[in-house]
């Protein structure tokens, strides 16, 4: 074998030996950096509580403002995965804030399989606001069985959008033991500039 073979072999083995190191090497900073970036996610940061006092006080204020029993927050969020690859759309109760005397429910509201409200879940992505009371109930069975049974006789649903208008939840609001005089469909402008309000702080 001439020198010129042997030094074009060792030059091409050197570039792939090279290259494989560069894509191994890239691979490691990256999986390193994606553990860390993830650890960094986990820790709560004095700026997330901000955040997160700021959004139950508005709540808190929205609530006395129009006299409702009860405000909350549900955000979505992935659960997993089914055995056909297909992610696990669920809905966990955030933020909630109750008149004195009334139950809170936060803790229960947690990993809930958007399955469950699938009449209740749609129209929140369809409408920018609704009323669900005695009037409508049926249209929404599994949501009116469930404020049924816990005295809540008129639940407002506000989506909470993020900027390209994808819904990453609502707001909900409950009148226990009577309907809310004060809130009505003429209201609907004001509770989406409330619910984009919320989003802000949310994003």
């Amino acid at each position: 074998m001439s020198d010129a073979v042997l030094i074009s072999l060792i030059s091409g083995l050197s570039s792939v030996c090279i290259a494989i190191i560069t894509v191994v090497v890239k691979n490691w900073l990256d999986n390193r950096a994606a553990v860390k970036k993830a650890a960094a996610e986990e820790i709560i940061h004095v700026e997330d509580l901000g955040e997160m006092v700021s959004v139950q006080e508005y709540l808190e204020q929205l609530r006395e403002d129009y006299d409702f029993d009860r405000v909350s927050v549900c955000q979505f969020h992935n659960g997993g995965k089914f055995l056909n690859g297909r992610s696990m759309k669920k809905f966990s109760m955030t933020y909630e804030t109750t008149a004195l005397g009334i139950e809170k429910i936060k803790r229960i509201y947690q990993n809930i399989l958007v399955s469950e409200f699938p009449k209740m879940i749609t129209a929140v992505i369809e409408k920018d606001f609704f009323i669900v009371d005695e009037r409508n109930g049926e249209e929404f069975p599994q949501t009116w069985r469930e404020m049924q049974s816990r005295g809540i006789v008129q639940a407002i649903k506000v989506p909470i959008r993020g900027l390209r208008g994808d819904v990453m939840g609502f707001i909900t609001c409950h009148s226990v033991g009577e309907n809310n005089d004060l809130v009505g469909t003429h209201l609907r402008h004001e509770f989406v500039d409330h619910a984009n309000r919320i989003s802000g702080y949310l994003l």
